[in-house]
């Protein structure tokens, strides 16, 4: 399975009148709720993550597997968003970014995940919306996300 996966307001709040803690390697420490049910339904040997957040290009793919592996999620295959724009553009929603991947890439709904908070993720095709885990940005991805996750997943 593909996962489109987004940070902030997912891996961690996206809250602003709480500060979000750093970790000592610089980057954001996840929310333990977050990566819990991230790592319930994430196969790292099967699946697969195309990392979505505005952060994509702060860091190498290595380093972001670290990142990642240094917050409790082991990630075996991990590519960046790319899609109608190869660098961060705000003319484009994480919609039409994640549309032009997926047609760059010729992505199959069924093969894939979405998760985000991001709003503009509503106005997707029924047929993606449909793989769409929407999270909330106050809270990011929770254990309540848990039965639409592996409703989608079939897991």
């Amino acid at each position: 399975m593909i996962f489109f996966l987004d940070i902030d307001g997912v891996m961690v709040h996206a809250n602003p009148h709480r500060q979000v803690e750093h970790a000592t390697d610089g980057f954001y420490v996840f929310s333990s709720a977050a990566v819990e049910t991230f790592n319930a339904v994430f196969i790292p040997k099967e699946d697969r993550v195309i990392l979505s957040t505005s952060h994509r290009f702060k860091y190498s793919l290595e380093e972001w597997k670290k990142l990642f592996a240094a917050r409790g999620i082991r990630i075996d295959s991990l590519t960046l968003l790319e899609g109608v724009v190869q660098k961060i553009d705000h003319r484009y929603t994480r919609k039409d970014e994640i549309l032009g991947h997926i047609a760059c890439q010729n992505i199959r709904p069924e093969q894939m995940i979405i998760i985000d908070d991001d709003k503009s993720l509503n106005d997707l095709p029924q047929v993606l919306k449909s793989r769409l885990v929407l999270t909330t940005s106050y809270i990011g991805l929770a254990e309540t996300d848990l039965p639409n996750l592996k409703n989608i997943l079939n897991r």
